[in-house]
């Protein structure tokens, strides 16, 4: 059989053999707009056709002269006879381009199922080929194929549709409307293809563009490199206070651009979207205080929104009957009434599903009232499908978004599919997104739907399938079947495909809604339905910084000094960088001028000097202060003005460097008493993995997790697993023995404790043991003391499940040596029923930043987690939960088998992926960052091959220094012996710098100055003859003369 010819009319070939008896019904085809019989093949029309007689494959039907468009992607539906209700029953369906076979066979039935995903779906020829041929290249198709041709004639049904009270919901006509319910067994099928197709999808650079945007994260704002500066409007707070914007994203596919503002703070803003849904914007305004809200009046609603967007306001104003839209308002509802205002819509990307489309309404005005006093911020809030966010926004901001794109992306794309409109439909579409009249009036409808699914408490919560399949259903019963709604869908698309689309759009919503659960979003891409409802940009007040480097009492700086960098660490906003070079290093200070920085919080800096060849050669960190002016410069302007003292560093890194055993966490016996001591022992302890054991009995160390520190307060936190704990379990079996646990311990001395024990002063134990590993996170640096520390100390409760989730925790950490030992604060609080977050899938690794975020990740689990912290904690029940980002491939930001998570002092996540074998970087909004400027891969760093691609390798460890050189332990094989383990050390720019085999032990941390805290696989006693690892320091070499 030869392929057909693109653009001339063909005929069009079916095998229905997996109906079981396709010979004896008449079938009748639909190809777009246009109907054709499909008849049964003789062995003369089966050879006219090029099929050998016999042939396994052959087809059984065929419809003669069948239009061909070149530019369209189609759709075709084969219909059968009527079944008892007298709705046509439907035989099969496939995805028709144009220079394809046009033979379609059960394969091409499930291909089809799939293409109909929203998330997948493509209207241009070549793109809907490479989209059908990452599903057709997918294990797991078969499988899909193989449920429908068992199930065969009834592997869908015809069904009335139902009203909320039982009765059919009729067409004009009197006649009931009908759908085609899935069967279950093919409708379960369809999620892990969707998954496995769109891995491949969303990391081909053929779709690019088309089917997925790459949208470059920002982790970190660079304020040595130029920018342009916007003029300060001159009716501006006074005193040396200015506006700016606080984080320009990219968060969840939103970024945003502040083009002007004017004397009266008339903002131009240009939005961008790089994920397939629309959006709604409101901007809120809060007063100086920065918490309260100011009432903007209905009657002046109009006035935020001036040129191109005022027309699309008062066309919406004048769909609702109303001249200042009270009953859209009254629906609104909640506490935002009059403080929440509507902007505009929010596109999607410049392209639909493979087809430009102008973007012009992802620019938007508006002006803040000037009858209320200062403007203190300003937020403009963007609201679409997705989870809870936790905004408090959420879901007032998102219905029209939601509604957006429940209409545009999820149920246009199966309409243009049945019609048959393609590459040259760009007009279409344009007039379709750009009818307000059409748009929001529809919108509306699906709005009033929307909102009941979405605020049940079933779906609240981070799994939105459930509300998917009920939308679904409510989308045929309520919407696309109504009067109006057909009629302003026929304008663009036809009266009778409009009525033809509706079952294949509930299809289309269900077969994404099944990738919304929990485990599914971990293995998918989620862009729609993974990504938060509401994301929030604020525009802050803002000021001038000057920051001045000294060198320490009694030195001066390095002499080999060339260069700095200073990193400004805020509490809830974008970390601040910023580099210069030093002329001359004899001076006696370096000072640093910044300008539009955030204001309010607290602000640490954190400095680093390097050489000529990147050495660190100096470090300084400054007290935490309260990011406020405090200073006025020598015009007289008011600034932010912090000193830093800077002192030598010892340790660079380079290629020779090797890290040395220096100490080892001793208990027992010293000078004085009995209790932990760190103890100077150059030979480190030689045991490995083959040194733990298994046991319910004894005193067994089975089982090393990982390790985190605090340099503020000089503690370490780790875990194991181990009989002989002398603890009960938690909520278990107290027959169980083998139990995970937890430790804190000190390694900084404290001031005025001459005590060999003051390691002891930082001592917490768990007073029960769990079952699964529990994680110990701090944040290295806080530098804040009393309550606003709670949020930088946690432990992540592996009890939980993904219904009511995994919850993180606050520590208390003591490191007062006045404490007893058995002082109950040393103990870590397992019931408190508090939590400052959750995680749906639990996490194997988990990093966090001063900004207020946690990440964790899980090799089992192709995505990230997000977690934004929150004020402060909460009943479990009412805990944030974390969002997913990244999802399966190979392309940038996507991961496989996310394995170790670290954050560096900028801001930029890390993820080492064990599949993909490298490190990539991303943001805080889950977007890809090119933050390794040093090779040719700038979104990741390739991990050196340490072992035969036949062989386990093990990622154990990845810990960041205070100049961004990323540490990275390893296990080839077993673990047996000590030349199985390896600690490579990678530069910023993503350059490997450093290799050293042999250094056996289960985790490590490295402080802000590169001294390394490690688990040794060494079994130990504490007190009471607990059982525990033991721990070691390691300090980096000099490096050698010339």
């Amino acid at each position: 059989m030869t392929e057909g010819t693109v653009g001339a009319a063909r005929d069009i070939h079916f095998d229905l053999g997996f109906l079981g008896t396709p010979g004896q019904a008449d079938y009748r085809l639909r190809a777009g707009r246009a109907s054709y019989p499909l008849k049964a093949h003789t062995v003369s029309t089966l050879r006219a056709a090029g099929f050998a007689e016999g042939a396994v494959a052959a087809p059984t039907h065929f419809a003669a002269t069948v239009a061909n468009d070149a530019k369209v992607v189609r759709l075709m539906r084969v219909y059968g006879p009527p079944d008892a209700s007298g709705f046509p029953t439907l035989a099969a369906i496939a995805v028709a381009t144009p220079g394809d076979s046009g033979h379609y066979t059960a394969k091409d039935v499930a291909r089809a199922v799939i293409f109909l995903n929203p998330s997948v779906t493509m209207l241009t020829p070549g793109h809907a080929e490479t989209v059908l041929g990452h599903v057709t290249a997918t294990d797991t198709l078969i499988q899909l194929e193989q449920a429908i041709t068992f199930c065969g004639a009834s592997w869908c049904t015809p069904e009335a549709v139902l009203d909320d009270h039982g009765k059919p919901v009729l067409r004009p006509d009197g006649k009931p409307f009908h759908t085609y319910t899935l069967n279950p067994g093919v409708l379960n099928s369809t999620t892990q293809v969707s998954i496995d197709a769109k891995t491949g999808i969303y990391s081909d650079p053929a779709l690019e563009g088309g089917r997925w945007n790459l949208l470059p994260g920002v982790s970190c704002l660079d304020l040595s490199a130029p920018k342009p500066r916007l003029a300060v409007a001159a009716g501006a707070p006074t005193g040396g206070y200015k506006l700016d914007l606080e984080d320009a994203g990219p968060n969840f596919g939103l970024s945003l651009t502040l083009n002007s503002f004017k004397p009266d703070f008339t903002m131009d803003l240009t939005v961008t979207n790089s994920f397939v849904r629309h959006g709604s914007a409101f901007v809120t305004f809060l007063k100086a205080d920065g918490t309260t809200k100011m009432i903007v009046p209905d009657n002046i609603w109009t006035e935020l929104a001036k040129d191109a967007l005022q027309a699309v306001v008062k066309e919406w104003l004048a769909l609702t009957g109303d001249p200042n839209a009270q009953d859209f308002l009254d629906l609104l509802g909640g506490p935002s009434k009059n403080t929440l205002k509507f902007c505009g819509p929010i596109s999607a990307e410049s392209t639909f599903l493979g087809i430009p489309v102008s973007a012009e309404n992802r620019h938007l005005t508006f002006t803040p009232p000037s009858d209320q006093g200062p403007v203190g911020e300003i937020r403009l809030v963007i609201g679409s499908l997705g989870v809870t966010s936790h905004s408090e926004w959420d879901p007032d901001a998102a219905w029209l978004g939601i509604a957006m794109t429940v209409l545009i992306d999820l149920a246009v794309p199966t309409y243009s599919l049945i019609t048959g409109v393609g590459e040259e439909s760009s007009t279409l579409f344009e007039n379709i997104f750009e009818s307000p009249g059409f748009l929001l009036s529809t919108a509306y409808s699906i709005f009033t739907v929307a909102r009941d699914l979405f605020t049940g408490s079933e779906n609240t919560g981070n799994d939105i399938s459930a509300a998917l399949i009920s939308l679904s259903e409510s989308l045929i019963t309520k919407v696309l079947t109504s009067t109006e709604v057909i009629a302003k869908l026929a304008v663009y698309f036809g009266a009778e495909e409009v009525e033809e689309a509706i079952p294949f759009v509930g299809w289309a919503v269900k077969v994404l809604a099944l990738e919304g659960a929990v485990a599914q979003l971990a293995q998918t891409i989620g862009e729609v339905i993974g990504s938060p409802r509401v994301v929030e940009f604020a525009f802050k007040v803002t000021m001038d910084a000057r920051i001045t480097l000294v060198p320490v009492t009694g030195e001066t700086f390095p002499a080999t000094a060339t260069r700095y960098t200073v990193t400004a660490q805020y509490t809830g906003n974008t970390t601040r960088s910023y580099s210069g070079t030093i002329a001359d290093p004899q001076t006696p200070s370096i000072r640093i001028d910044w300008s539009d920085v955030p204001v309010g919080g607290q602000v640490t800096f954190v400095v680093a000097l390097f050489d000529q060849n990147g050495w660190g050669v100096g470090k300084g960190l400054s007290a935490t202060v309260d990011n406020l002016i405090n200073a006025k410069d020598e015009h007289g302007q008011g600034i932010l003005a912090v000193t830093v003292a800077v002192e030598q560093s010892l340790y660079p890194l380079s290629a020779d460097t090797r890290y040395l055993h220096s100490h080892l966490l001793a208990y027992g016996p010293n000078t004085g008493g009995t209790g932990y001591f760190w103890e100077k022992a150059g030979q480190a302890p030689a045991a490995t993995r083959r040194d733990l054991g298994t046991g319910p009995t004894g005193h067994v160390l089975e089982a090393l997790n990982g390790i985190t520190l605090s340099d503020d307060l000089g503690i370490l936190g780790y875990s194991w697993q181990a009989s002989g704990l002398g603890i009960p379990p938690v909520g278990g079996d107290p027959s169980q023995t083998e139990l995970f646990t937890l430790q804190n311990i000190g390694f900084k001395p404290i001031a005025g404790d001459g005590s060999p024990f003051w390691p002891q002063a930082g001592y917490m134990a768990a007073p029960a043991g769990y079952s699964k590993p529990p994680l110990l996170l701090y944040l290295r640096t806080l530098k804040v003391a009393g309550e606003k520390a709670a949020g930088g100390y946690f432990y992540l409760d592996p009890s939980g499940d993904s219904q009511s989730g995994f919850h993180l925790r606050a520590v208390k950490p003591v490191t007062d040596p006045a404490v007893p030992m058995g002082d109950a604060s040393r103990r870590f609080d397992l019931t408190s029923g508090r939590s400052w977050g959750r995680f749906a899938l639990l996490p194997t690794a988990l990093a966090i930043h001063t900004n207020g975020y946690v990440v964790g990740v899980n090799p089992e689990y192709n995505s990230i987690q997000i977690l934004r912290l929150p004020a402060a904690d909460s009943p479990d029940a009412k805990a944030p939960w974390a969002f997913s980002a990244a999802g399966p491939g190979t392309g940038p930001g996507r991961v496989s088998a996310p394995t170790l998570t670290a954050l560096r002092p900028d801001q930029t996540i890390l993820v080492l992926e064990a599949g993909n074998q490298r490190i990539q970087a991303f943001s805080r909004g889950g977007h890809p960052v090119p933050a390794f400027n040093g090779i040719d891969t700038p979104y990741w760093t390739p991990l050196v091959a340490r072992a035969p691609a036949d062989t386990n390798v093990a990622y154990l460890s990845i810990s960041v220094d205070v100049a961004n050189y990323a540490f990275v332990l390893s296990q080839i094989g077993n673990g047996y012996d000590a030349d199985d383990f390896w600690l490579d050390i990678y530069a910023p720019g993503g350059q490997h710098l450093a290799a050293q085999q042999g250094l056996n032990v289960a985790a490590l941390a490295v402080d802000l100055w590169r001294n390394a805290y490690a688990v040794t696989f060494q079994a130990g006693q504490g007190p009471g003859g607990r059982t525990e690892p033991a721990i070691s320091q390691y300090i980096p070499s000099t490096p050698k003369s010339n």
